[in-house]
């Protein structure tokens, strides 16, 4: 009769221990009915910078050891980064509006090479595992959230209160998208997304999603510390962690510049870099989401010169054509 007795009680001290535990949750930073508008979230997706230098950084993909990572980026659609393990060069990639080029030095999810071609997406997923657009990468570094490209409807809009995010929901034809926004000193800036493609059984099925942790001022903007990146896969080993050690704004891109395929310029070895440590994350090729509605640049592409620091060379290694064929 005792033990009787006693069982409700323990299951309810073992409730409140769960209870207690539960992080408290967030306030909206706006009174009951003066939600924003979802046009002003939408113009605050893209990043408000134009570039953006990252010389020290950790990545982390899926369980494998974290690397060094150094990046260059330039709205709307240019890059070039480098990962090195142990102070040397791992993998580099390079991409721009005529095409990129790939240093394969030590990766083991292609051959060893040097690859390039005209402009192919599928490069970003073969390196990272995430089937992210050109544009959509060069926007998420740059502190921005991808958006798919008109037309689209705004179906929800909610507040989350276990993250302190104001969420909104798009839908477009064959896509449903989820944009977070964090409110950073009376500013909403975006804090992340997740972007779906429904199948013909009319189930979604996740293509990416990223968050922005940690936002900060950074030169009159406001960036990550770290974003997590994952793709299809809801497995934890396909997550990728970058966690950011310094953030140039708007760097010049003169042809002084430190190019991302130097392995001597701009790097720390791996056992004296010290950005925050790394966390740990939650949670075949995939078919392109639409081109995210970035703002377009102030000159167009192709009459504009293309830094030299967005295309690598293949000094060192066995020319392998075109990864993507």
């Amino acid at each position: 009769m005792r033990s009787r007795l006693l069982a409700p009680v323990f299951a309810a001290l073992l409730a409140a221990a769960a209870a207690g535990c539960r992080p408290p949750e967030i306030l909206p930073p706006y009174a009951t009915g003066q939600a924003p508008k979802p046009d002003a979230l939408l113009g605050a997706a893209a990043p408000k910078i134009s570039a953006l230098q990252v010389p020290v950084a950790k990545i982390r993909i899926g369980r494998a050891p974290s690397g060094n990572l150094m990046f260059l980026a330039q709205k709307p659609g240019r890059f070039s980064g480098q990962i090195q393990i142990a102070g040397h060069e791992f993998v580099s990639l390079a991409f721009n509006e005529r095409g990129y080029t790939l240093r394969n030095v030590a990766a083991d999810n292609l051959p060893t090479g040097f690859f390039a071609g005209p402009p192919a997406d599928c490069a970003i997923q073969r390196l990272l595992g995430v089937p992210f657009a050109a544009r959509e990468l060069v926007s998420l570094v740059l502190g921005g959230a991808p958006v798919l490209a008109p037309p689209y409807e705004v179906v929800a809009q909610s507040w989350d209160p276990r993250h302190g995010h104001e969420v909104l929901r798009l839908r477009a034809p064959g896509y449903e998208q989820e944009l977070r926004f964090a409110f950073v000193d009376g500013v909403w800036w975006p804090a992340g997304g997740t972007l779906w493609q429904r199948r013909s059984d009319g189930e979604l099925a996740r293509m990416w999603s990223l968050l922005h942790e940690d936002l900060h001022p950074v030169d009159g903007t406001v960036l990550p510390r770290r974003t997590r990146l994952a793709g299809p896969s809801t497995r934890r080993q396909d997550l990728v962690i970058i966690t950011y050690g310094a953030q140039t704004v708007d760097p010049a891109l003169g042809s002084s510049s430190v190019a991302a395929g130097d392995d001597d310029a701009g790097w720390e070895d791996e056992d004296t870099a010290s950005p925050p440590s790394d966390g740990e994350g939650d949670d075949g090729d995939a078919n392109p989401p639409p081109v995210p509605a970035d703002t377009p640049a102030a000159t167009s592409p192709a009459e504009a010169a293309i830094p030299p620091q967005f295309t690598l060379d293949g000094a060192g290694l066995a020319p392998r054509g075109e990864l993507c064929r």
